[in-house]
């Protein structure tokens, strides 16, 4: 099944790609093929597959290598099912690691054993950073996945944290922490009481918009790090390691 709005677009062949990524592709469209529909449909299936890589600059050669080294693949998967979950379960799984693709290094990775570590690239350039759609803008507040930071109105004190969720909503629970009877500890309450301050609610900069957590929390702690009247807590930096610091200061 393909959707009306189905533009038969995908990874070109002549892009700036590792060669691994393009194979990818081939393998994906034959796996839907074949997976994903019945035997008989399987025939016109794989002409389909050849004319759309065909249309994206694929070579053909290029295109029976990576259909039959799949197909191969399928066929003896099938086949030895049974066998693989028992040694999956045996071998321990290796450790991914992702790097940006950079031709000239890119094959440097391939001294690495598999078993132990298997390496996936990802592209620096993405089409958003070139494109950019029309929508309307997000309200400020309305953003979600952000490293944050919290001005004191009364002194030169400042809270950086993090959040998954809409920084409004984050901001909210900070303000009315002081009201709740809770045996939880906000840095921010403790310093509204302690000097009777208060904070720029409505004045909250964003110092990093990013959607995976663990480089999320990368920034939180680099940006902890550079504040010069920090209310953070000496626990929120402990997975910083100390090299980084001396790099942090001259930021």
């Amino acid at each position: 099944y393909r959707k009306p709005t189905f533009s038969g677009r995908f990874l070109n062949f002549l892009s700036n790609h590792p060669l691994s990524q393009k194979r990818g592709v081939v393998f994906s469209l034959v796996d839907r093929a074949f997976l994903l529909s019945d035997f008989g449909f399987h025939k016109r299936n794989l002409t389909l597959i050849i004319d759309i890589l065909l249309d994206n600059d694929y070579p053909l050669d290029f295109i029976f290598d990576s259909v039959n080294l799949r197909i191969k693949h399928l066929l003896k998967n099938h086949k030895d099912h049974a066998r693989t979950q028992i040694d999956n379960n045996i071998n321990a799984c290796p450790s991914w690691l992702t790097v940006p693709f950079i031709p000239i290094h890119a094959e440097k990775f391939k001294r690495f054993d598999r078993s132990v570590v298997r390496v996936s690239f990802r592209s620096p350039n993405k089409m958003k950073k070139y494109i950019k759609v029309q929508r309307d803008s997000r309200l400020h507040t309305s953003k979600s996945n952000v490293v944050y930071k919290i001005q004191c109105n009364d002194c030169d004190a400042s809270y950086v944290g993090q959040t998954s969720r809409q920084l409004k909503t984050r901001i909210k629970e900070h303000r009315n922490h002081i009201n709740y009877n809770s045996s939880t500890r906000s840095v921010i309450t403790d310093h509204r009481l302690e000097y009777n301050h208060d904070f720029r609610w409505d004045d909250v900069e964003i110092l990093d918009e990013e959607p995976c957590y663990r480089k999320r929390l990368v920034s939180e702690m680099l940006n902890i790090k550079k504040q010069k009247f920090s209310l953070n807590l000496q626990t929120d930096t402990e997975g910083l390691h100390e090299a980084y610091i001396p790099i942090i200061n001259k930021i």
